[in-house]
């Protein structure tokens, strides 16, 4: 069968990869220059590399491990060591230092670190498969703010999952409970990977095995009577046929790609929020600290600036220098301010934020580059598991088409292929 697959983010190139593998003639139409969604690098002059988008694997990934063992990547997979720094004028010296297993936030004391132990251990009791859809009306239905209503499970639960799992304060995004025991399931009970090559060598080797057709935007799905027949495209206005289409991209363009009279699937994918994202990644002349790839700062300080990646950490094969490379995240709503300014602006003020957070900061840089996202991560608020639901089986009862994206289980690449393996499924 000739299957036509929009968009060339790993969801779109997962369901290419699958749809192909079973035997399908399959395109991929990108939209852009180059393929990979939000896998990104950006390199300096000095050869160092940074990951400028999707930041790591999960050790809980099996669809991307399996893909990375087809294409002979997944013997690279490296561990990130280290741990973060939290900011907190609380604690001695005005940070603290925190692991990835086992955390203890020192300001929480013994007795919150006890009820923070335990009422994760009171959450972990829920089943639920953190990348897939499955009906759970008693965690979809209720706000995460409201159900970890204890200041210490907000503090120091909520608040760094959300940020590093959604890029957002959690009031901000309201997620759903069952969101946060995603995050929780992702974030804290699984060791974080990274490619050697960077994230985007997943995404590149898979795309150098399909047919992708860059600069090729969709305009919509040409729809004869009850059957998707394929794809009008921008500008031009040529429709390619095939015999089904898979729609893989964000949702605000798959809501522009679908009919009019396709109502609930256009206020489903109209209503899903994800904010556009910049920050600026700064190579420096020296290394910053050892051991530590991450830096938070405290809920209701002044700072945008939520948390600074420290890329040469993270990934040490990436910057083979060893000196630092520093991305400061404003996650939203702080984002909102950045996100309309000028390249220099973005700069500029994080310029100014790090400075107060590492003294020296702007005599120490080399060089900058500016990285901007249209699109960051998908919000999944109360009740969110039950539209996505209830949009894929509305997509299911219609013929030659179906979609994909992390848009409706979750946000991570894992979830996106999910949805991908999913939509490949339904050709036929």
């Amino acid at each position: 069968m000739k299957i036509l697959v929009v968009g060339a983010g790993i969801a779109g190139l997962g369901a290419a990869t699958y749809a192909a593998r079973a035997g399908h003639e399959v395109r991929v139409l990108e939209a852009s220059s180059r393929a990979g969604g939000r896998a990104r690098t950006v390199t300096s002059r000095r050869g160092d590399r940074a990951d400028v988008g999707t930041q790591y694997y999960h050790s809980t990934y099996s669809r991307a491990k399996a893909l990375m063992r087809e294409v002979g990547l997944e013997r690279s997979l490296t561990k990130i060591a280290g741990d973060s720094r939290f900011f907190d004028d609380r604690a001695r010296g005005g940070s603290f230092l925190v692991g990835h297993r086992l955390p203890w936030f020192r300001p929480a004391g013994v007795p919150g670190m006890a009820r923070l132990g335990l009422e994760l251990a009171r959450l972990l009791t829920h089943r639920l498969d953190p990348y897939g859809l499955a009906p759970s009306p008693a965690l979809d239905d209720r706000l995460a703010w409201d159900a970890l209503s204890h200041p210490v499970m907000r503090e120091f639960a909520l608040r760094p999952l959300t940020l590093a799992g959604a890029i957002t304060e959690p009031e901000a995004a309201a997620p759903s409970l069952l969101h946060a025991l995603r995050l929780i399931r992702i974030i804290v009970l699984t060791e974080y990977l990274t490619l050697p090559g960077g994230i985007a060598s997943l995404h590149d080797a898979l795309a150098a095995r399909l047919r992708v057709e860059l600069e090729r935007p969709a305009r919509r799905l040409v729809v004869e009577g009850d059957r998707v027949r394929g794809v009008e495209l921008e500008g031009s206005g040529r429709v390619e046929t095939a015999d089904h289409v898979i729609v893989a991209t964000t949702p605000p363009v798959a809501a522009r790609l679908v009919p009019d009279d396709w109502r609930m699937e256009r206020e489903f994918l109209a209503s899903i929020t994800i904010p556009p994202f910049v920050f600026p990644t700064f190579f420096l002349d020296r290394p910053l600290e050892r051991g530590v790839w991450s830096y938070v700062t405290r809920q209701g300080s002044h700072h945008k600036v939520n948390i600074v990646l420290d890329a040469s950490q993270k990934c040490p094969a990436l910057a083979p220098s060893g000196k630092a490379v520093l991305q400061p995240w404003a996650c939203f709503p702080h984002s909102r301010e950045l996100v309309g300014r000028s390249d220099d602006e973005v700069v500029a003020a994080c310029e100014r934020e790090l400075g107060e957070l590492f003294p020296g900061f702007s005599s120490w840089i080399e060089e900058v580059h500016v990285t901007r996202h249209p699109y960051a991560v998908p919000f999944h608020g109360v009740g969110h598991q039950r539209r996505a639901l209830e949009f894929l089986a509305r997509v299911d009862a219609r013929r030659g088409v179906s979609f994909a994206g992390d848009y409706l289980s979750g946000g991570y690449l894992e979830p996106a292929l999910w949805s991908a393996e999913r939509a490949a499924s339904r050709v036929g």
